[in-house]
């Protein structure tokens, strides 16, 4: 892997500019892919993606140049290298102007030769109209504070399905003893 060394990037979170945050996944022993959506105004967004050892970025291991393009949904995705095995990542995505995604947390698969055991999870179906989400902010939660042994390896979804429907408050103001929230409107 590469030498650590501090962020010299200007970075402040815009979430506004990254509507759907961040993604990882398909991790190896070595790598992992990251992923963002980062919508422009017609041309590509240029995005530095970082990777560091640390929250801070005082210990980046890994950063690189890529493209949000309209042509991908201004989606874009890195392959980061050279890492090592079962080990905890921070990576942030930031454009030209120093305006970044939130920070994602990423952990690289163990070598196969890792004779730990791996703790899995899964989630399914979610329905943001619902506002059920606060499950991923609890699994969150108790990961960053369990003991090492006993955190999260990999967390599966079982099927990537997000409800579409459509209720208006005018249809009811619960369902399912829940108050329903405005999220969009249809016309």
């Amino acid at each position: 892997g590469a030498e650590a060394a501090p962020s010299k990037l200007e970075w402040t979170e815009r979430r506004d500019l990254y509507p759907q945050g961040v993604a990882s996944g398909d991790p190896e022993p070595a790598s992992v892919i990251l992923w963002t959506r980062r919508p422009g105004d017609g041309a590509a967004v240029s995005l530095t993606c970082e990777v560091a050892e640390d929250r801070d970025f005082r210990r980046v291991v890994a950063a690189t140049q890529t493209e949000a393009k309209a042509e991908l949904g201004w989606t874009t995705r890195v392959l980061a290298g050279g890492l090592k095995p079962s080990t905890e990542y921070f990576y942030r995505f930031t454009d030209a102007e120093g305006r970044g995604s939130r920070i994602g947390r990423t952990l690289t698969a163990p070598a196969a030769n890792d004779p730990r055991p791996g703790r899995f999870t899964f989630v399914s179906c979610q329905n943001i109209q619902e506002g059920a989400q606060n499950a991923y902010r609890r699994m969150t939660y108790e990961d960053e504070r369990a003991p090492a042994g006993e955190r999260l390896g990999f967390v599966l979804h079982l099927g990537d399905f997000i409800y579409e429907v459509v209720q208006y408050p005018e249809d009811g103001p619960t369902r399912y003893d829940r108050r329903i929230r405005e999220i969009l409107r249809f016309r």
